[in-house]
């Protein structure tokens, strides 16, 4: 499912918030920015993932991988999963929050997808 990023989160908004911002929410028939994210803050957003939000009953296959019944795996901590069936939330500044499917890891470790700076700044 495309939505553009930074613009109005309302996806799964079961309360719509003018303050919530989607990002990542990438598809194969629209281009995305593309650059290099600190190992760092990739690790962050791979936290995030094991503190899933609107989770869902069915898995979102990335558009870039083969279908995988399971999602794509992942480990931290000791602990995997499979990505593709929740969302990340990341607290931002100046009163913004942005919305995120959990397979943001993969597009942006696999593919190369570089999210908004103030995205990015919101992590630190």
């Amino acid at each position: 499912m495309y939505i553009e990023d930074l613009s109005p989160y309302v996806y799964l908004n079961r309360d719509p918030r003018p303050d919530l911002l989607a990002v990542g929410w990438l598809d194969e028939n629209h281009d995305f920015p593309k650059g290099k994210v600190s190992e760092t803050l990739l690790n962050q957003i791979l936290a995030l993932c094991f503190k899933p939000v609107n989770p869902t009953r069915g898995i979102h296959q990335s558009p870039f991988l083969q279908r995988n019944p399971a999602g794509y795996q992942v480990e931290y901590d000791g602990k995997q999963i499979g990505l593709g069936s929740a969302e990340i939330l990341v607290q931002g500044k100046n009163g913004k929050s942005y919305a995120a499917p959990n397979l943001i890891y993969h597009y942006i470790k696999d593919c190369g997808y570089l999210p908004p700076k103030e995205f990015l700044d919101a992590l630190e």
